[in-house]
């Protein structure tokens, strides 16, 4: 598996609101970091639990990856998502970039996960941000 055919499964997965199917994108013993400064979640289920969790607070992503850089097992790409709240379904959009690690096997072992947030907002990219 090369890094866009990952991005393309985490993308799909994502918007089919499956955290299982997502975790299984990574090692057994994979950690990812969201932001620099929370507690890594370690392994599968932890993912999947963190995917659950995040799952629950939004319905109907749209989400945007832009083409990803790759270099020996390291990726990057950027990303924008608008989400929705499952109660009352005020937008909220966010955007950032992942740096990934990759095993042998094609399945990611290290993920940070950097990003910004513009609550109450449902925002278009820039004209140009995915060039």
């Amino acid at each position: 598996m090369n890094v866009q055919q990952w991005i393309e499964l985490l993308e799909e997965r994502w918007k089919a609101r499956d955290p299982q199917g997502i975790a299984e994108l990574f090692t057994e013993d994979a950690v990812y970091h969201q932001g620099p400064y929370g507690e890594a979640h370690v392994g599968r289920e932890a993912i999947a639990a963190h995917w659950t969790a995040t799952l629950s607070r939004q319905k109907d992503p749209v989400v945007r990856f832009g083409t990803p850089a790759a270099s020996g097992d390291r990726g990057f790409v950027e990303w924008w998502c608008i989400l929705h709240d499952p109660a009352d379904g005020t937008p909220r959009t966010a955007a950032g970039c992942l740096a990934l690690r990759f095993a042998g096997d094609g399945l990611c072992a290290g993920f940070h996960e950097y990003w910004h947030s513009a609550p109450d907002v449902a925002r278009e990219p820039a004209e140009g941000w995915f060039e």
